[in-house]
Parts: structure tokens; sequence; C-alpha cells
């Protein structure tokens, strides 16, 4: 069983969950880290994308845990 890719996992897996369970906290510090960084964000994009963005990590955190468990 390969560590590394056990760790890896379980970071993927804990982000894909925060990104699904917390959206709007989410956006907020993300909102708040851009203004500081003067960079424009549309917001209500950004806000659609996150169930997408929480699926795909899940679905890494997936591919980690079968590449760990193979080696």
């Amino acid at each position: 069983m390969d560590i590394f890719n056990l760790i890896r996992a379980g970071i993927f897996l804990v982000a894909g969950l925060l990104v699904i369970l917390f959206p709007r906290t989410l956006l907020k510090f993300q909102v708040r880290i851009l203004k500081k960084l003067r960079i424009k964000h549309d917001v209500e994009k950004g806000l659609k994308s996150y169930p997408n963005v929480g699926v795909l990590f899940i679905i890494i955190s997936i591919i980690f845990l079968i590449f760990s468990i193979i080696n």
C-alpha cells in the first residue's frame, strides 16, 4: 500500500466534500481573497461550478485510492 497516494486521496476527498457541502462559505472566502488581490470575478458563474469541481475532486480521490491499494 502506497502511503503517499493514500494521503493524496484523503486530501482530495476532504477538499471535494468541503466544496460540495459548503459552497457559500467557500465563495465568500474566494471573493474576499480576489478583492484583496484586485481581480475581477463573476460570482454567479463560480457558484454554479462548485458542485462539478467537488465531484471532480472526489473522482480524483477514488483514483488515488485505487492506485494506493494496487501498489
